[in-house]
């Protein structure tokens, strides 16, 4: 049993033995908040396709690591030239790497200790960077990397020791920006279920009205079914045949759709690999008869299904038919059904997330930094453009009255 009051050290490693990483972030898992994302299913992938060479920062409470987090320490450059670093919390800073996307990034911490743990974890960090050097944090919840009101922790980084007030008023110095925001949407299964309530019930009129037509048109060209894979093999087919309808929705470009990128591709095939026949990655396959609407690729953790990526059929041309409502009904209905909490759909704003969701929550990247006259004239050039823009609207709006 961990004494809360007893002192928390946190120290910085460099390149630690991937072995030992691996063993003492799995046992970690076991004590923190249930989080697909810094599982060691996707943690690891990621560390095998993407990272040669990262930090760690560790969390110790006695004898027991409370709290790891992995940075990823990338050089920022505008036209070839340096103006400081980037420290990636799982994450390399590198969009063609990091379009796998990663939701809920924390640091992985024992989740009795969490709200204490984090901040001093955070300071660590920070204690690495100087000048223009940035922590950037995301895709995270609307938790709290910089304050907490414990008074009885003491901490360090590395061999140096602080107590925990030193620690964290050099930290409340940091500047906090919002890179990236978003809304993320669920469906948590625990409220009908206390009212009594069926999945259609819970739908308005005008989305079951909706769900019912475009089923009953799919039903006249055969069986709607869907198909889910039961072996590597086949997830892997379904994955690759998912990109031709990801691509043409999204763009064959890159940047635009994962399929695109030889990066993403390989992640995803490794972690189908690993993830698949533990139960943890689903991948289903839509057919109406012999009509082909497309793939869902689902992740599973902590009785929860998430929603990771979409590849329909659109081609139909008939706008009653809607692939992603019926497959997103159909998998609610078989979640339920087997006992499952809820329905994650994860961040990104759709009206079909709205349609089903009973939950929201905020999800945003953060960079944290301690000032500098290079962001201070940034900031004072946005606030310009933002004025300039101001002044524009009013001037047409005023032009515009008779």
């Amino acid at each position: 049993m961990k004494r809360k009051n007893s002192s928390i050290q946190c120290e910085w490693i460099v390149n630690p033995d991937h072995k030992w990483l691996a063993g003492h972030w799995r046992a970690l898992e076991e004590q923190a908040e249930p989080n697909l994302f810094l599982s060691w299913l996707w943690i690891g992938t990621w560390l095998d396709c993407f990272v040669d060479n990262c930090c760690v920062v560790l969390a110790r409470q006695e004898d027991n690591i409370v709290g790891l987090g992995i940075i990823v320490i990338k050089e920022k450059k505008i036209a070839g030239l340096s103006y400081g670093r980037q420290f990636c919390l799982h994450r390399t800073g590198i969009p063609s790497q990091d379009q796998i996307w990663i939701e809920y990034n924390d640091f992985l911490m024992d989740k009795a200790l969490a709200s204490t743990v984090r901040p001093l974890m955070t300071a660590c960090v920070m204690s690495q960077i100087n000048g223009t050097d940035v922590f950037e944090v995301g895709a995270s919840l609307d938790v709290d990397f910089v304050s907490n009101g414990s008074q009885s922790v003491a901490a360090g980084c590395g061999s140096e020791r602080a107590d925990h007030q030193a620690v964290l008023s050099g930290l409340a110095l940091a500047e906090k920006e919002v890179v990236w925001e978003s809304v993320g949407f669920a469906l948590d299964f625990g409220p009908l279920k206390d009212k009594n309530q069926t999945l259609d019930s819970f739908l308005s009129r005008n989305a079951r009205y909706q769900i019912k037509r475009s089923l009953n048109k799919y039903s006249a060209l055969g069986e709607v079914k869907i198909t889910t894979a039961s072996s590597v093999t086949q997830g892997l087919e379904l994955f690759n045949h998912a990109a031709e309808y990801h691509l043409s929705r999204w763009g064959s470009k890159s940047e635009q759709s994962g399929f695109a990128n030889p990066g993403f591709l390989h992640f995803h095939h490794e972690l189908i690999r690993r993830g698949l026949p533990q139960g943890q990655i689903a991948i289903h396959h839509l057919q109406a008869g012999e009509d082909d609407l497309g793939v869902i690729y689902n992740f599973h953790h902590a009785n929860w299904v998430l929603f990771y990526l979409s590849a329909l059929n659109y081609g139909s041309g008939d706008n009653h038919l809607k692939p992603g409502l019926v497959a997103h009904y159909l998998l609610i209905q078989d979640a339920w059904e087997k006992g499952a909490l809820g329905y994650d759909f994860m961040g990104g704003i759709a009206r079909y997330k709205k349609t089903f969701a009973n939950r929201e929550c905020q999800l945003a990247i953060s960079q944290f930094r301690y000032p500098h006259f290079t962001y201070s004239v940034k900031k004072a050039i946005r606030a310009l453009k933002r004025h300039a823009l101001k002044r524009r609207v009013l001037s047409e709006s005023s032009s515009d009255c008779p």
